[in-house]
This record gives structure tokens, C-alpha cells and sequence, in this order.
């Protein structure tokens, strides 16, 4: 495993040097990443996948370097809560898929008062500050699956996130670190504009700077797209977040389709459009060497020449159309149109807050260096 964020790991590797070429001793978790035995008990995989395990119960549960203790309300929910038998010993059920949404509500900091008040009462200890009151007047509080089909419900302060919502607040970024002065996530717990950091020096990258586009056929997107393809416009592609769903969620909700066109649309500027006789609603490929897609055009003055916007990420389970230029097979989604590069300076590791975690902090997705015919 990767050395990681919210570990002793964040000071692991304050200097970059390779083990592999005699730079420095080889030493997991400090030099290396670290090595782990892992026993697979290969006959129960499907009851270990569908129960709810003991290692949370003795071990704790946690995210984004705060821990808390459940055993209690983990003994407590195998009496209130579906449950599954095997090698003769009792565990929550994951089997349903309401099983598996009652335990994650049942267990979280944003559902469950007592769990926030625990693991607020864990962060007061490990940042030295009084938070306790921030979950001091939910323990009660609890949330099932049953409550969100009747009504939305709020959630609850916690310490994995940095907002506060106390009273009907609307949740804001930062709030924690700002009005509680809970350190900021970074191995000064100040924000940094400034990356000391040698690896980031080498790279350019220890202050904001602007860099001009490279050239865009260096990235590789268009070896066997030809550019000048007859009635094609080149475009660097963006995918931003959803404009009528919340990644693929409620994208295929009716009041959503109604405003989108019943589609997902490629958005593009009028002088684009018009350099290639598209006209609003008109159907499009977007297309390079990576995949297709087809869709509507929305003709826009709001986005800038050179610029197409495909919002991401909806499912393929509706309005995904065959593509002419493909020999009349499914057209992809957004994701079709880009690659994966890996940049040098996400993978640092080892230093504060530019180690590792999964969706966190490491290699992204890079569709802003992406460019599609159209």
C-alpha cells in the first residue's frame, strides 16, 4: 500500500530519493511503500462481501484522520438490525441493498448523533481544541433509509468534513479551520500558496503560475485522427460537474430530462458552431483517438471559442446514440474522450499533504489537456 495520508506516513519522505539506485536504504512505509501479508479466505468471500465484519467493531471506524469507537452500537444493531449467520457467529447483514443503506446510516458521523459526538470527542483530542458541542445536541438523532423516503432529512455536523450546520446552516467549506481553528489539512495546518517542496520546485509547480497550452497534438489524443478532418472543428473538451444531475445520479429523473433535452448536450460557442454548419439542437460527434460521443449541440454565447463542454458523468442507459463515424456502434460517455497521464508532481508522496489517498490526494483525472474534433 501506498505511504498514506492521515498516517506517521506525512513525514515520511521529506526528500526524494530512490532506493532502487542505491540513494537510500529500502525500507517499507518509510523508503517504499508499505508490504502487508493479506490471508484471502477464498470459500466465504461472498459472506465476508454481504456482512458487516468484527474489525470495525474492535478496531473503530473512521475518515479523514478522525477514529471513533462503535463497539457498543455495533452489539446494539444486531438486535435491531437484519442480521447473517455463518461459521457460527452473527454479524450485520450487507446482503439487501436496504441492509447495506441502513448500516452506512446507522454508522455515520452525518446520520447518527452519538457517532458524531464520539468522533468530534476524538478530534478535540488530537487538535487540542473544544469541538464537543458541535455534536453535543444530536446524540439522539438518527437517520434510516425508511426517513429519507418520507422526507429529506439534514445532516449532521461532523468532523470528517469541515462545514458546520448547526441551526439550518447551509453547508460552506472551511468553516472548522476558519471559525474553530481546527488546522487546515497540510503539514504546517496553514493554508500554502507556496509548495516548499523539491520535487515541486524541480517542476515548476511551487507557486501558481500561468503556463500557456502546449501544442495540443503533443498530448498524443489525435496520432490516428486526422486534424483536418472535412466539417471538424478542434476543441479542448472540459467536463465539468453536472448541470442536472449530481454525477449520475438523477440524471434519467424526468423533471431533469425535461431540462436538458432529454439528453446529455455538448455545449459549444457560436463561431465554432457556425465554422462548421452546426446550428442549436443539431446532432453532433465529438470524437478523437480515445472513443466517440454523440449527442445534441447547444449552441452557446457563454462558452469561450476553442472550448467544448460535455458535463459529467451520465450513465450509458439512456439517449446514448450510434455513431456514423464508428460504423454505427454506441457511442460512449465522457470519460471515452479522455486518457489517463499520470503527472510526476501527485505523486510525491510521503511529504504532508501532498501523501496519498484514494480520491483525495493523487494522480487525477487530466480531461482539462484534452482535445476533441467536433
Amino acid at each position: 500500500t501506498p505511504l498514506e495520508h492521515d498516517y506517521p506516513d506525512e513525514i515520511a519522505q521529506p526528500s526524494v530519493k530512490d532506493w532502487a539506485k542505491g540513494e537510500c536504504e529500502a525500507i517499507p512505509g518509510k523508503t517504499m511503500p508499505k508490504m502487508k501479508v493479506i490471508t484471502r479466505d477464498y470459500k466465504n468471500l461472498y459472506n465476508r462481501f454481504t456482512s458487516f465484519g468484527p474489525d470495525a467493531r474492535e478496531k473503530g471506524i473512521g475518515a479523514h484522520g478522525v477514529h471513533w469507537p462503535i463497539d457498543d452500537i455495533y452489539d446494539e444493531t444486531l438486535k435491531t438490525h437484519p442480521t447473517t449467520e455463518w461459521n457460527g457467529k452473527t454479524y450485520p447483514s450487507l446482503a439487501e441493498v436496504n441492509h447495506a443503506i441502513n448500516i452506512v446510516l446507522r454508522f455515520a458521523p452525518e446520520t447518527n448523533g452519538e457517532s458524531a459526538y464520539r468522533a468530534f470527542s476524538e478530534q478535540e483530542k488530537k487538535v487540542g481544541l473544544p469541538l464537543k458541542d458541535l455534536g453535543e445536541g444530536n446524540r439522539g438523532a438518527t437517520v434510516t433509509y425508511e426517513d429519507l423516503q418520507r422526507q429529506p432529512r439534514r445532516l449532521l455536523n461532523s468532523p470528517c468534513w469541515s462545514g458546520i450546520m448547526t441551526n439550518g446552516r447551509a453547508y460552506s467549506p472551511f468553516c472548522m479551520s476558519v471559525e474553530r481553528l481546527v488546522p487546515w489539512r497540510t503539514l504546517t495546518g496553514r493554508q500554502h500558496f507556496y509548495l516548499d517542496h523539491e520535487g515541486y520546485l524541480a517542476f515548476g509547480e511551487h507557486l501558481p503560475t500561468y503556463k500557456p497550452k502546449a501544442d495540443p497534438m503533443l498530448y498524443g489524443d489525435f496520432i490516428k485522427t486526422q486534424e483536418g478532418e472535412e466539417k471538424s472543428v478542434m476543441l479542448n473538451y472540459l467536463t465539468p460537474h453536472g448541470k442536472w444531475h449530481i454525477h449520475s445520479t438523477y440524471y434519467d429523473n424526468h423533471r431533469m430530462l425535461s431540462l436538458s433535452r432529454g439528453i446529455e448536450p455538448f455545449w459549444i460557442s457560436p463561431k465554432d458552431a457556425e465554422s462548421i454548419g452546426i446550428i442549436d439542437n443539431d446532432w453532433v460527434e465529438i470524437y478523437n483517438d480515445h472513443g466517440v460521443v454523440v449527442t445534441r449541440a447547444v449552441v452557446s454565447s457563454r462558452i469561450p471559442n476553442g472550448v467544448g463542454i460535455w458535463y459529467h458523468s451520465p450513465e450509458r442507459t439512456i439517449s446514448i446514440p450510434k455513431s456514423p463515424l464508428r460504423g454505427n456502434r454506441r457511442g460512449g460517455g465522457h470519460n471515452s474522450l479522455t486518457r489517463t497521464r499520470v503527472k510526476p508532481v501527485l505523486m510525491m508522496g510521503g511529504y504532508g499533504q501532498f501523501t496519498f489517498h484514494l480520491n483525495y490526494w493523487g494522480p487525477t483525472g487530466v480531461n482539462r489537456d484534452t482535445h476533441v474534433m467536433v
